[in-house]
């Protein structure tokens, strides 16, 4: 079976991008599912058409400055199109105002958006029909929990697990979204919430664990069955 071609946006994120794009492509192409090529730029990158052909899945781990009106453009055709998208943590905080990417996205970090402290919290799937959570077990994590997420342009999404927020730690009292989906044209988009590293020690307590929060089996593979169902609707 020929692999997934998956273009992995980085290069500006106030999260660890230098830590989290590595881990992520390793978890990918270990796999043996994608084939990955890593962009530093995508700004200059996606403004030549060519950078896009081939490619069956997006994975943006990206939250930085505003891309150029014609990689804008070429990014909002390829999903249009069908191309799959999965869009990891700090990756939601993007490009406000940009309304077509906040249509993919469908739940996203603006104003009135917060988390609480870095702490172990539970996680439930709450529709195992879906093949990305299909088997897939309830988990405990370490991680940055999003809470208030903002709903954009009334886009239609699924929920598919969700993690108690914790008002004791900074949180609501009520369960939050951790794993979306969403459609745009033809393209799947899959919204990965968890997945916290920021730079330097994270301010959670949890000494030498800078990276918990990409260890469980759980977390991992839900994120390679999130790209597997963007790029293609099928989880193998």
């Amino acid at each position: 079976m020929s692999k997934i071609q998956t273009l992995l946006l980085t290069g500006e994120n106030n999260h660890d991008w230098r830590r989290t794009t590595p881990i992520c492509q390793k978890l990918l192409e270990e796999s043996g599912r994608f084939d990955v090529t890593v962009c530093e730029d995508p700004s200059a990158a996606l403004a030549d058409p060519a950078a896009l052909e081939g490619v069956q899945l997006l994975f943006s781990d990206y939250n930085g400055p505003e891309w150029s009106p014609v990689a804008k453009a070429n990014f909002e055709a390829a999903v249009h199109g069908g191309m799959g998208l999965v869009i990891l943590h700090a990756a939601d905080n993007a490009f406000s105002g940009w309304t077509e990417y906040e249509k993919m996205v469908g739940l996203l970090w603006r104003e009135g958006t917060g988390h609480g402290q870095f702490h172990e919290f539970p996680v439930s799937i709450c529709d195992r029909s879906h093949p990305i959570t299909r088997g897939l077990e309830d988990f405990r994590t370490w991680d940055e929990l999003y809470h208030r997420l903002v709903h954009m342009h009334d886009v239609p999404f699924q929920v598919l697990a969700t993690a108690y927020s914790d008002a004791d730690k900074g949180g609501t009292g009520g369960d939050e979204p951790v794993m979306v989906v969403t459609q745009y044209g033809a393209g799947r988009v899959y919204h990965h919430v968890l997945g916290h590293i920021w730079p330097g020690d994270p301010e959670s307590g949890y000494k030498g664990a800078t990276e918990i929060a990409f260890e469980p089996p759980e977390f991992q593979q839900a994120l390679l069955r999130g790209c597997e169902w963007a790029a293609t609707g099928k989880v193998r």
